[in-house]
């Protein structure tokens, strides 16, 4: 470096971009970019800042040079991006092929002043198909990097501002203690440009996945400019991607008491709170988060939404949902998870428009059709549920639900077979699908298969053993073999496990009936009848033993409840 005396207002280098790269866009590929750029070290800099500012002007205009032709492509192929859409895709995709070239050149400033101008020129790659492997991404996703990507361009943008505005400073000043005072702004300005640095390539790892190296540079920006909270935001947020929400919660703790308006930390806060299951502290975020930003960020009402749902004031969450619906008129999720509150309200008609809504806008959204499946079957009306549950496995054939669903609506319909069929795919998904062994049990005891049934129901207990409806199911399957006595000790362990299941006391009495002990037959019925009083089949098995003892009037009674309710 070359200082004679004191410089005065610095030579701005132009930017010079030889761009080359095809002009027709036919399909996805990538875009190559040659670039120069050009920096000068400030009083007492080394070296390698003004290298690494030149090698950041360069990727700069590759960036948005990369960034119009990416919005050519979108267009292209239908899939119209925002300009956020386009930076953060750019700002985070982009690849230096082979070693940056740099060279120096002195230039004389005045007649008593020379300086150092570094050239830099860099071949900088983005690949088109980043497209397609961002339209795959969560909206919250985007919605993620779009503000941790438009935070690192202001944040470099008020570096360039700061360090152009101290050179000019010191251009200006005229003492030598006022030059000092400037040069150490200058040094920290200079840490604080490395720190954005180091930042922005941990976005680039966290937009890839590598989250370990993320976030030792994340360590590195923090130590480098330890009160800017965006950095343990990110790490925080890494933190959650990796499931280690106790360290993400403390990053996410520093951020907010750095900066206290950030509303994003308290989104992403809230959303780890809720992984953790606690909902309330999760709500709590959210209000904050919604406080801050009430007409912009409608991941922060939906979110709202889900932990009111899982907290089963499915009302609230509904109107948080409406919110986000209203702010973002295209925003699936809420659509699907208004649904799902009005499925846990039993409004199923109005769950089925709203999951026909999000599939409309996403018509890719395997789980909408699932959970539409789920209401028809709700709604007995099986056939509509069938064509939603092949809509969803057609989109993920590794669905176990959608399979056993599927399975379940075609045993209503009494296609034992088919029923089966599905059962058996479920299981070969999650061979510890208990509901699944239950269900198909059921189903082979519909074709009076028992010793496979009871098999099924073996399975069903081996996995869940306190599952009283197995005990029910297999106690069921043992009487229809006329092994009595195994059926009773079934019913008796189904009943010890829930005392107020209704059926097994019928199913229980029944056996009694059979065995001819029908004071204990009637004692199981009454019961049935009074936890359930609108079942007919224990009316109807009471009458019989009351029947038997000679009691007719009793009997009648029975029958003539019986026959009211439907017999």
């Amino acid at each position: 470096m070359i200082w004679r005396k004191t410089f005065r207002r610095s030579l701005i280098a132009c930017l010079i971009a030889i761009l080359a790269f095809s002009a027709a866009i036919v399909g996805a590929k990538i875009q190559m970019y040659t670039v120069t750029g050009e920096d000068y070290p400030s009083v007492r800099e080394t070296q390698d800042i003004p290298k690494q500012r030149a090698l950041e002007n360069a990727v700069n205009k590759a960036k948005k040079r990369a960034g119009e032709v990416l919005l050519t492509y979108s267009r292209s192929i239908n899939s119209e991006l925002t300009e956020e859409e386009v930076t953060s895709i750019t700002s985070n995709s982009w690849k230096i092929i082979g070693e940056p070239k740099y060279s120096r050149e002195i230039i004389n400033h005045s007649s008593d002043t020379q300086i150092i101008v570094w050239k830099v020129t860099v071949d900088v790659s983005v690949d088109d198909s980043e497209i397609q492997s961002w339209i795959k991404r969560d909206d919250k996703e985007k919605s993620t990097i779009i503000s941790q990507t438009r935070e690192a361009q202001k944040a470099s943008e008020e570096n360039e501002r700061q360090i152009k505005d101290l050179r000019e400073q010191y251009n200006r000043a005229t003492s030598q203690a006022e030059k000092d005072r400037i040069i150490k702004q200058m040094e920290q300005v200079d840490r604080d440009f490395l720190a954005v640095q180091k930042f922005k390539e941990g976005l680039k790892l966290d937009y890839v996945g590598n989250y370990e190296d993320a976030i030792k540079l994340y360590n590195e920006a923090t130590k480098l400019k330890p009160d800017w909270s965006w950095p343990y935001n990110n790490r925080g947020y890494t933190y959650h991607q990796m499931e280690r929400y106790e360290q993400a919660v403390q990053d996410f703790d520093k951020a907010i008491k750095l900066n206290p308006n950030l509303a994003q930390a308290y989104n992403n806060r809230g959303y780890t709170y809720y992984q953790m299951e606690q909902y309330e502290q999760a709500v709590q975020d959210f209000d904050k988060a919604i406080k801050l930003n009430p007409n912009d960020d409608y991941h922060a009402y939906n979110s709202r939404g889900v932990a009111y749902s899982d907290l089963g004031q499915y009302e609230q969450a509904i109107q948080d949902y409406n919110k986000a619906i209203e702010l973002n008129p295209n925003y699936d999720k809420a659509y699907f998870n208004r649904g799902c509150a009005y499925y846990y309200l039993n409004q199923y008609e109005r769950a089925i428009q709203d999951f026909n809504k999000a599939i409309e806008l996403n018509p890719n959204y395997d789980k909408a059709y699932s959970e539409c499946g789920f209401s028809y079957l709700s709604l007995e009306q099986y056939e509509q549920a069938i064509q939603n549950y092949d809509k969803a496995i057609e989109l993920n054939p590794n669905h176990d639900k959608s399979y056993f669903y599927r399975g379940y609506s075609y045993r209503m319909l009494k296609q034992y077979e088919k029923a089966i069929q599905n059962f058996d795919k479920a299981l070969q998904i999650n061979p510890n699908y208990d509901s699944v062994y239950n269900n198909r049990g059921n189903a082979y005891q519909s074709l009076k298969q028992y010793e496979r049934a009871i098999q099924d129901y073996d399975k069903a207990i081996q996995i869940k053993p306190n599952d009283y409806i197995s005990y029910d199911n297999r106690g069921f399957a043992y009487f229809n073999l006329k092994q009595y006595e195994k059926a009773i000790q079934d019913f008796d362990k189904a009943i010890q496990i829930n005392p107020n299941f209704a059926k097994t006391y019928r199913d229980r009495g029944l056996t009694y009936k059979n065995l001819g002990q029908y004071e204990k037959a009637i004692e199981d019925a009454t019961k049935s009848i009074q936890l359930n009083p609108n079942d007919l089949y224990s009316y109807q098995i009471r009458g019989l033993c009351y029947e038997q003892l000679g009691e007719i009037e009793k009997a009648q009674s029975d029958f003539a409840k019986a026959k009211d309710l439907g017999w």
